[in-house]
């Protein structure tokens, strides 16, 4: 989900070089009703279901009525690309995808290199429809939601991750809710959750050690979350679609980033968007440049975070 949030910023970079054309995001379709309710530079948003047959003629069907004049794809995954690749050669279509895999070869610029996501995307986009013009810049296409904000006196925390080592310890969590109420008695402090085995988990084991009263879980579906989140005052947890999602909607964001450095996974402005990393650690980098472990025993590179210092770092932001 944050992929498709993050690929917003490529979306409005193609719309400023065609602004005349009609653009479709295609993105998979359990994820669709997040764009239900807010604008985004797309003309409309086309979902992704290729795990059949049925999935693949349905999809063609779409993109047929639709008169497709090029497709670009980004977050290159086997499925899509074979998908694409086949309807390229039936219909025609140019089709030009970025494979930050690859260490060499295509025809994008800097292809392989390490660097903020959103700046990989832009790089193809760039490399494929726009090579002579100016360069883009991942901080001068922020993904963007556009609705209508009112204030709310909120604090969001985003206690879930997609894996057990990118998540702060649910203790610190309890801790720094705590410091908020104390000390901003009047803010409301929201957890939107799903209701997933592992969320419901994680709801009864925040429960359990004591959260303050200004505390209530959201279980919004994604069609009212945009609309829940925003206008709140800042987002504190781990890196996750929540987080992106937050950042498209112009609230600031304090993010734990713990197995995985921010370089790629966090592609915005550190003024706005700070965060919190603890560099030099030789066990993130053992196989990778990053460490890609779902469990860990340790977890120096979050539960040594407390919830103390984390509140001083986002105090400023909360006055």
């Amino acid at each position: 989900m944050g992929d498709s949030v993050m690929g917003l910023s490529t979306i409005s970079y193609i719309k400023s070089l065609y602004p005349q054309a009609k653009l479709y995001y295609a993105i998979p379709s359990w994820m669709t009703p997040l764009y239900k309710n807010v604008q985004i530079d797309a003309d409309e948003i086309i979902p992704l279901d290729l795990k059949n047959l049925f999935g693949w003629w349905k999809l063609r069907k779409v993109l047929f009525n639709k008169s497709i004049d090029l497709i670009y794809e980004m977050h290159l995954s086997g499925r899509t690309e074979k998908f694409f690749k086949l309807y390229q050669k039936v219909y025609k279509i140019p089709y030009f995808s970025h494979n930050h895999h690859l260490k060499s070869g295509g025809k994008v610029f800097e292809q392989g290199k390490i660097k903020a996501l959103i700046q990989r995307d832009l790089d193809g986009a760039w490399s494929h429809l726009d090579r002579e013009g100016a360069y883009p810049s991942y901080l001068d296409f922020k993904p963007k939601m556009n609705l209508k904000v009112s204030f709310k006196n909120q604090i969001i925390l985003g206690v879930v991750a997609t894996r057990e080592t990118k998540m702060w310890p649910l203790k610190h969590y309890v801790e720094l809710s705590h410091l908020i109420s104390k000390n901003h008695p009047a803010a409301r402090i929201i957890i939107p959750l799903s209701k997933s085995e592992n969320d419901v988990k994680i709801q009864k084991e925040l429960e359990a050690m004591g959260l303050p009263k200004q505390a209530v879980f959201i279980q919004d579906d994604l069609s009212e979350l945009p609309d829940t989140l925003s206008g709140s005052q800042l987002y504190i947890g781990n890196d996750t679609g929540l987080k992106h999602i937050c950042v498209a909607l112009g609230i600031k964001t304090y993010t734990f980033f713990g197995p995985e450095p921010p370089l790629e996974w966090h592609p915005y402005n550190i003024e706005e968007h700070p965060y919190s990393y603890i560099d030099g650690l030789e066990c993130r980098t053992r196989t990778h440049h990053y460490c890609g472990l779902h469990y860990c025993d340790s977890m120096i590179c979050l539960n040594q975070v407390t919830a103390n210092e984390t509140y001083k770092k986002i105090s400023d932001f909360l006055k």
